[in-house]
Protein backbone atom coordinates (compact mmCIF):
# COMPACT_ATOMS: atom_id res chain seq x y z
CA UNK A 1 0.00 0.00 0.00
CA UNK A 2 1.48 3.20 -0.81
CA UNK A 3 1.11 6.06 1.80
CA UNK A 4 0.53 9.96 1.08
CA UNK A 5 2.40 12.12 1.47
CA UNK A 6 1.83 15.06 3.45
CA UNK A 7 0.88 18.15 1.38
CA UNK A 8 3.29 20.94 2.56
CA UNK A 9 2.27 24.39 1.01
CA UNK A 10 4.70 27.07 1.46
CA UNK A 11 4.48 29.82 4.08
CA UNK A 12 3.70 33.09 2.49
CA UNK A 13 5.69 36.14 2.26
CA UNK A 14 4.07 38.36 4.59
CA UNK A 15 3.64 35.34 6.92
CA UNK A 16 7.54 35.31 6.87
CA UNK A 17 7.98 38.33 7.45
CA UNK A 18 5.80 39.02 10.09
CA UNK A 19 7.28 36.18 11.93
CA UNK A 20 10.66 37.94 11.80
CA UNK A 21 9.45 41.00 12.82
CA UNK A 22 8.22 39.04 15.83
CA UNK A 23 11.16 37.57 16.97
CA UNK A 24 13.14 41.01 16.80
CA UNK A 25 10.01 42.97 18.72
CA UNK A 26 10.32 39.99 20.85
CA UNK A 27 14.18 39.88 21.74
CA UNK A 28 14.09 43.70 22.53
CA UNK A 29 10.45 44.57 24.56
CA UNK A 30 9.38 41.61 26.52
CA UNK A 31 12.65 39.61 26.48
CA UNK A 32 15.17 42.49 27.11
CA UNK A 33 13.28 45.42 28.21
CA UNK A 34 10.38 43.46 30.14
CA UNK A 35 12.77 40.70 31.59
CA UNK A 36 16.16 42.86 32.66
CA UNK A 37 13.99 45.90 34.44
CA UNK A 38 12.48 43.25 36.84
CA UNK A 39 15.96 41.48 36.79
CA UNK A 40 17.40 45.02 37.64
CA UNK A 41 14.86 45.85 40.41
CA UNK A 42 15.37 42.62 41.70
CA UNK A 43 19.33 43.47 41.88
CA UNK A 44 18.49 45.83 43.91
CA UNK A 45 15.40 44.61 45.91
CA UNK A 46 16.68 45.05 49.66
CA UNK A 47 16.33 49.60 48.86
CA UNK A 48 13.04 48.34 47.32
CA UNK A 49 11.26 45.88 49.72
CA UNK A 50 8.76 43.53 49.35
CA UNK A 51 6.64 45.34 47.40
CA UNK A 52 8.27 46.69 44.45
CA UNK A 53 10.01 43.25 44.54
CA UNK A 54 6.89 41.91 43.31
CA UNK A 55 6.50 43.92 40.86
CA UNK A 56 9.39 42.63 39.79
CA UNK A 57 8.78 39.27 39.66
CA UNK A 58 5.71 40.15 37.76
CA UNK A 59 7.81 41.46 34.98
CA UNK A 60 10.42 38.98 34.61
CA UNK A 61 6.89 36.35 34.49
CA UNK A 62 5.17 38.12 32.08
CA UNK A 63 7.89 39.30 29.70
CA UNK A 64 9.11 35.21 30.06
CA UNK A 65 5.19 34.21 29.14
CA UNK A 66 5.44 36.41 26.55
CA UNK A 67 8.37 35.81 24.74
CA UNK A 68 7.47 32.09 25.07
CA UNK A 69 4.05 32.74 23.56
CA UNK A 70 5.56 34.39 20.45
CA UNK A 71 7.87 31.42 20.55
CA UNK A 72 4.73 28.84 20.65
CA UNK A 73 3.13 30.74 17.42
CA UNK A 74 6.31 30.74 14.96
CA UNK A 75 4.94 26.90 14.79
CA UNK A 76 2.27 26.28 12.34
CA UNK A 77 0.11 23.82 13.84
CA UNK A 78 -2.84 24.36 15.70
CA UNK A 79 -2.57 23.49 19.19
CA UNK A 80 0.95 25.49 19.73
CA UNK A 81 -0.82 28.47 17.94
CA UNK A 82 -3.72 27.99 21.08
CA UNK A 83 -1.28 27.76 23.45
CA UNK A 84 0.36 30.81 22.44
CA UNK A 85 -2.54 32.58 22.78
CA UNK A 86 -3.35 31.14 26.13
CA UNK A 87 -0.22 31.96 27.75
CA UNK A 88 -0.25 35.48 25.36
CA UNK A 89 -3.42 37.32 27.24
CA UNK A 90 -2.67 36.47 30.76
CA UNK A 91 1.28 37.44 30.24
CA UNK A 92 0.57 40.65 28.67
CA UNK A 93 -2.00 41.85 31.51
CA UNK A 94 0.31 40.43 34.19
CA UNK A 95 2.93 43.02 32.41
CA UNK A 96 0.45 45.90 32.13
CA UNK A 97 -0.66 45.63 35.71
CA UNK A 98 2.79 45.44 37.14
CA UNK A 99 3.72 48.74 34.60
CA UNK A 100 1.03 50.32 36.37
CA UNK A 101 1.57 49.49 39.77
CA UNK A 102 5.17 50.20 39.54
CA UNK A 103 4.66 53.40 37.59
CA UNK A 104 2.30 54.70 39.69
CA UNK A 105 4.50 54.11 42.86
CA UNK A 106 7.44 55.81 41.09
CA UNK A 107 5.19 58.75 40.72
CA UNK A 108 4.01 58.99 44.51
CA UNK A 109 7.74 58.52 45.61
CA UNK A 110 9.10 60.99 43.09
CA UNK A 111 11.71 59.18 41.61
CA UNK A 112 14.24 60.78 39.77
CA UNK A 113 16.60 59.23 37.03
CA UNK A 114 20.39 59.63 37.54
CA UNK A 115 23.09 59.63 35.00
CA UNK A 116 22.01 60.08 31.66
CA UNK A 117 17.94 60.07 32.31
CA UNK A 118 18.90 62.96 35.44
CA UNK A 119 15.83 64.89 34.29
CA UNK A 120 13.51 61.99 33.78
CA UNK A 121 10.73 60.79 36.10
CA UNK A 122 11.55 57.18 36.30
CA UNK A 123 8.05 56.41 35.72
CA UNK A 124 8.61 57.91 32.19
CA UNK A 125 11.46 55.59 31.71
CA UNK A 126 9.04 52.46 32.71
CA UNK A 127 6.78 53.24 30.46
CA UNK A 128 8.72 53.86 27.50
CA UNK A 129 10.70 50.86 27.68
CA UNK A 130 7.82 48.41 28.83
CA UNK A 131 4.76 49.71 26.68
CA UNK A 132 5.98 48.83 23.46
CA UNK A 133 5.55 44.97 24.79
CA UNK A 134 2.20 46.04 22.83
CA UNK A 135 3.07 45.51 19.63
CA UNK A 136 4.70 42.01 19.93
CA UNK A 137 1.55 40.88 21.75
CA UNK A 138 -0.78 42.29 19.22
CA UNK A 139 1.51 40.44 16.61
CA UNK A 140 1.38 36.90 18.43
CA UNK A 141 -2.44 37.04 18.81
CA UNK A 142 -2.42 37.74 14.89
CA UNK A 143 -0.56 35.41 13.52
CA UNK A 144 -1.65 32.60 15.75
CA UNK A 145 -5.30 33.47 14.94
CA UNK A 146 -3.96 33.38 11.11
CA UNK A 147 -2.38 29.86 11.08
CA UNK A 148 -5.06 28.72 13.58
CA UNK A 149 -7.90 29.22 10.98
CA UNK A 150 -5.85 29.09 7.91
CA UNK A 151 -7.15 26.80 5.32
CA UNK A 152 -4.53 24.43 5.63
CA UNK A 153 -4.75 24.35 9.21
CA UNK A 154 -8.52 23.07 8.97
CA UNK A 155 -7.73 20.44 6.17
CA UNK A 156 -5.29 19.30 8.82
CA UNK A 157 -8.10 18.90 11.67
CA UNK A 158 -10.65 17.45 9.37
CA UNK A 159 -8.02 14.86 7.78
CA UNK A 160 -7.23 13.60 11.19
CA UNK A 161 -10.96 13.49 12.29
CA UNK A 162 -11.58 11.64 9.32
CA UNK A 163 -8.73 9.40 9.86
CA UNK A 164 -10.44 8.91 13.43
CA UNK A 165 -13.93 8.46 12.02
CA UNK A 166 -12.82 5.89 9.68
CA UNK A 167 -10.70 3.71 12.37
CA UNK A 168 -13.41 3.59 14.55
CA UNK A 169 -16.61 2.36 11.90
CA UNK A 170 -13.59 -0.08 9.95
CA UNK A 171 -14.39 -2.98 9.07
CA UNK A 172 -13.72 -6.07 11.39
CA UNK A 173 -10.66 -8.24 9.91
CA UNK A 174 -12.03 -11.55 8.99
CA UNK A 175 -11.44 -14.48 11.20
CA UNK A 176 -12.09 -17.48 8.72
CA UNK A 177 -10.65 -17.67 5.28
CA UNK A 178 -13.16 -18.83 3.06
Amino acid sequence: MKRKRKNFTKQKPVMTAAKALLIILTAVYPFFMTVMTGVGILSKSENYGKTISGYAVALILSGSALTGAAILCLFRKSLPNLLSVSIAVPGFALCMAALSRLAGHAEKAGWMGHGAYALMPVADMYRQRILPVILPFLLTCIIAAVQFFSYSAGEERREKRRRKEYEKNAPAPKIIDS
